[in-house]
């Protein structure tokens, strides 16, 4: 069951589109919704350059203020005009940024965004989120217009263990959905072999009384990668949220290598629930 919602804010990016969906999301499943600015730790320009930097601080601080007081507005307007009860917070330190998500039950965060970098490394501080909190964490990228998501979700499904988290956590949304689609992807396809990979998940789902429907795609020649044939598959069949196991790999090697969770996180068009 899902009561408390969490949605993180920063740098000089507009959230606007992140607040309305977890505000939706909130009021739709009758939760708490709590809206937490965080910024880095200026005080670290004055102890990595020296004390000659100390104005510099004071800017950034300063910067980061005007930034949260906007978020604040901004999100405070969305909450009074969809008609849900929140609470905000700020955080500067470092060590007390993932602190709130062990209270809460989904975490909503924007996509990480380029021009944002800075000011707030903000895919550094997702990367945290989906691995550090073992909370589900939902990215909501910046084209994302539509009020509500998740009636038709779609699974990102392989046997391993972080796959098995993003079912876990998401059961409750899945029980809530229309119709869950479960998609792997496979290197060549193989009624036989597909069929049997498909019917343990779809068994156990069903058995949670989650109504979903197994697929076994191959990654197409136009796609370069796992994630733009996920992609492809939900918007082909008009499927409002992706959930996947976050990080399968290490984070470094996915920084080095690419990977399925980091192609997610930089090109969704779509919302994705990230568990590790």
């Amino acid at each position: 069951m899902i009561k408390r919602v969490l949605v993180y804010a920063y740098g000089k990016i507009n959230h606007d589109h992140t607040y309305r969906a977890a505000t939706h999301f909130a009021v739709k499943h009758n939760c708490q919704l709590t809206g937490i600015f965080v910024t880095d730790d200026y005080s670290r320009f004055a102890t990595i350059y020296g004390p000659s930097t100390v104005n510099m601080a004071h800017l950034y601080y300063t910067k980061q203020k005007e930034f949260e007081t906007q978020a604040k507005e901004h999100f405070s307007e969305i909450c009074k005009e969809i008609g849900s009860n929140s609470q905000w917070h700020s955080l500067s330190k470092v060590k007390a940024q993932n602190k709130p998500a062990m209270y809460t039950d989904v975490i909503f965060v924007s996509q990480p965004s380029a021009e944002n970098h800075e000011v707030f490394d903000d895919l550094r501080f997702v990367d945290h989120l989906i691995i550090d909190t073992g909370i589900p964490v939902i990215v909501i990228p910046e084209c994302w217009r539509q009020k509500t998501f998740a009636s038709h979700p779609m699974l990102g499904w392989k046997e391993s263990r972080e796959a098995v988290s993003a079912v876990r956590q998401a059961l409750p949304l899945m029980r809530r959905a229309k119709q869950l689609d479960i998609v792997t992807i496979v290197p060549s396809l193989d009624q036989d072999l597909d069929l049997v990979a498909g019917v343990e998940i779809s068994a156990y789902l069903a058995a949670h009384d989650v109504e979903c429907k197994f697929q076994a795609i191959e990654t197409a020649t136009e796609d370069h990668n796992e994630a733009a044939t996920l992609q492809r598959h939900a918007i082909m069949h008009q499927c409002d949220l992706i959930i996947i196991g976050g990080y399968g790999h290490s984070r470094l090697g996915e920084i080095i290598l690419g990977g399925v969770t980091r192609d997610l996180l930089n090109s969704a068009k779509v919302p994705v629930l990230f568990a590790h």
